[in-house]
């Protein structure tokens, strides 16, 4: 029992522990089991997730855009909590690798105000991102205020992200001074919150309420009966996207030991049986703030179980055929049409692929979906920009469905997801949709596919005769032999080319590089269905050229380039990494390894909007940020200085008072990759 007590501290924050260690057990009202084992052939599987966790306390994570969001006391400076002995609490995020972990965990705030000496989190979130609703001590403007009796108690504050940041955080109206609201959690259709308090009229110490909003606001929250709350403490609830309510107790008779998880399906109609989520999710120890995924395969919780990283530790469950009993998400029946746009007559075996897309654009998940290059900056003959490129469909792997003789092809979607549909059939051109399921009704989609134009495709491979190295952004001209027609392509990052010509019938094709002696090769009666294929080598201008010679000519890549990263899209005044961010940063990683012995200069810039002084502080931080990153990953800290550069560097006429649009001003917010030194050259 008093590691319970000690417990309760960071994750109720610190109020009203000691009243409710004083409550007695007691039986539960309602029916208690434990969850049925899942089907052996496809087992539950937990880990810790360590990438995350430190020491202190790691705790009540929930889902935020690509990753999670939770509460940590990591801090080693700053004022401590005297009844912890810890930094106060701060809120961090995580997103997700390409693995579907959590990784590099970065301190984020959701309100204008400035911390004092108080505990943030938990949060949880709208399902748009943009309103969030916090657990913090009382407070007004950011200077705490206690009750009658002393005790600084919890409330529950709303805010509301906008342009430019997110706003002032409001306390909801049924909170109150001489009690705690804590834990909120909201329905995915953004109308109900359930949260954790000890109001006067609960059934014991703390219990699980349910608000519901209206048109006038949050209503009188309405306790959700004996038959899921007992006289001890009911915290951290849950409803997931399929109404499954998930909360955790210490007062119920099949408790395993300590804070156990639990979950009732249906728990404002007729609650059916509350049941024990069993041993894979709770122990001897406290094991609380369980939250699960919209498809019902993939979760976290908080345990402070043996061998953690920490005093409490974010522990990460799979369950590939999702969890036995718990309630299945919320779907719709979706159908999807595929016409040919001019007959109207439906297209069989067209191949239908379904995406998650990010809010940065990028789509979501653990394939590789992009390939990098290196493009020629215009007007600086030193500098490339590093490009990710989304894959064709035919790269993206196997179709999700196929269009049958009818045309059509349905599936079941989860509600309220976005998605991304492409869909492609050989001689048209793909099509792709982004859509929201957001309603109850079944869907149709329709995609009606246009003949593709005249494509007749022919592709090759350059390197450097000799070497096998291959030849970035070299230039290749197709030329038609009986009308003299032109067509120019250039090589990826890969020495890679393909073009689609227009005309059938013979070419002559010549590659250019600078550097290097132009060559050319013959194209026959070309035709569709041909594809022709050719290797090129390229032979230096120099005779007997070592490969630390033309390395750089061939790749671009030398002492004193710049790679611009001019996608990375950034919060307003914030330096914290998001999606885009680190997707970018991981292709300068590949680069990096590529060239074990390469140092370089991380150089952030902003345009030219707002104070100077902020704007070279805040650049400073992103690099900083950037560079952290980067050594989190593996990469020596010796290889890489970081610095800002403010707005003292703009790329266009968007200087302090010259007035440009918002898409010319985010040309100039961007991070700079200047190489130092090459050092010893990778293997062809």
């Amino acid at each position: 029992m008093l590691r319970k007590i000690i417990l309760l501290v960071p994750l109720l924050m610190f109020a009203s522990v000691m009243v409710v260690s004083a409550q007695q057990s007691s039986k539960s009202k309602s029916k208690d089991r434990f969850r049925e084992k899942d089907d052996r052939r496809y087992p539950v599987r937990v880990q810790n997730a360590n990438e995350i966790n430190q020491e202190g306390s790691d705790f009540a994570p929930t889902y935020f855009k690509q990753g999670i969001v939770f509460v940590s006391s990591r801090g080693k400076t700053g004022p401590r909590d005297p009844k912890t002995g810890e930094t106060y609490a701060e809120l961090y995020y995580a997103f997700f690798n390409y693995n579907g972990e959590p990784s590099f965990p970065q301190r984020v705030n959701f309100t204008t105000e400035k911390r004092s000496n108080f505990h943030d989190g938990p949060v949880c979130f709208t399902r748009d991102n943009k309103t969030a609703y916090m657990t913090m001590n009382n407070n007004k403007d950011g200077v705490i205020k206690a009750s009658k009796s002393g005790k600084v108690n919890l409330k529950i504050y709303e805010s509301h992200y906008g342009r430019p940041d997110w706003s002032k955080a409001v306390e909801l109206p049924f909170n109150g001074d001489e009690y705690n609201c804590m834990h909120p959690s909201i329905t995915s259709d953004g109308t109900k919150m359930f949260f954790a308090s000890d109001m006067p009229g609960g059934h014991g110490g703390f219990d699980i309420y349910v608000a519901e909003r209206t048109g006038s606001g949050w209503g009188t929250p309405v306790n959700l009966g004996p038959s899921i709350n007992t006289e001890k403490n009911e915290i951290f609830p849950f409803i997931s996207q399929s109404g499954a309510l998930f909360f955790s107790s210490n007062g119920r008779t099949n408790s395993l030991g300590g804070f156990d998880n639990y979950y009732v399906n249906n728990p404002l109609g007729n609650p059916e049986e509350v049941i024990n989520l069993g041993d894979e999710f709770n122990s001897s120890a406290d094991d609380l703030s369980f939250i699960i995924d919209d498809e019902g395969k993939s979760g976290f919780f908080t345990s402070n179980r043996a061998r953690g990283a920490g005093k409490d530790d974010i522990y990460r469950f799979e369950s590939p055929k999702g969890l036995e009993g718990v309630g299945k998400p919320e779907v719709n029946l979706t159908q999807f049409i595929v016409t040919d746009a001019k007959t109207g007559l439906p297209l069989q075996k067209a191949e239908i692929r379904i995406l998650q897309p990010s809010e940065d654009g990028f789509i979501s998940g653990n394939k590789d979906f992009y390939t990098v290059d290196f493009l020629p900056v215009q007007d600086q003959p030193n500098a490339l920009s590093l490009q990710l490129v989304r894959k064709g469909a035919e790269n993206l792997g196997s179709a999700d469905l196929y269009s049958n003789a009818e045309g059509k092809a349905q599936t079941e979607l989860t509600r309220y997801h976005n998605y991304l549909v492409l869909v492609s059939l050989p001689g048209y051109s793909l099509k792709e949709k982004l859509f929201t399921v957001d309603a109850d009704k079944p869907l149709t989609l329709n995609f009606a596919l246009n003949e593709e134009p005249v494509c007749l495709r022919a592709g090759g491979l350059v390197t450097i005769a000799g070497m096998g190295t291959r030849v970035a952004n070299a230039t290749i001209k197709f030329v038609h032999r009986e009308t003299g027609r032109t067509e120019m392509v250039r090589t990826n990052w890969s020495g890679e080319y393909a073009a689609c010509l227009l005309m059938e019938g013979d070419y002559v094709v010549y590659l250019e590089r600078p550097g290097f002696k132009t060559e050319n090769y013959r194209i026959q009666n070309l035709k569709k269905g041909l594809n022709p294929f050719q290797e090129t080598r390229l032979e230096p201008l120099t005779p007997d050229a070592t490969l630390e010679a033309s390395m750089p000519l061939a790749t671009g890549i030398q002492e004193g380039s710049v790679i611009v990263l001019d996608r990375i899209f950034y919060e307003y005044n914030k330096s914290t990494l998001n999606t885009s961010a680190v997707r970018y940063l991981d292709a300068l990683i590949d680069l990096l390894k590529r060239y074990p012995e390469m140092e370089i200069d991380l150089v952030s810039h902003t345009d030219t909007r707002g104070d100077a002084r902020l704007n070279q502080e805040l650049t400073d931080a992103r690099a900083e940020n950037a560079k952290t990153y980067l050594v989190y990953k593996g990469i020596g800290s010796n290889r890489i200085k970081a610095y800002g550069k403010g707005e003292t560097e703009p790329r266009n006429r968007c200087t302090d008072g010259v007035e440009c649009s918002d898409e010319e001003h985010q040309q100039n917010n961007r991070l700079e990759v200047k190489i130092r030194k090459v050092g010893k050259l990778p293997k062809p």
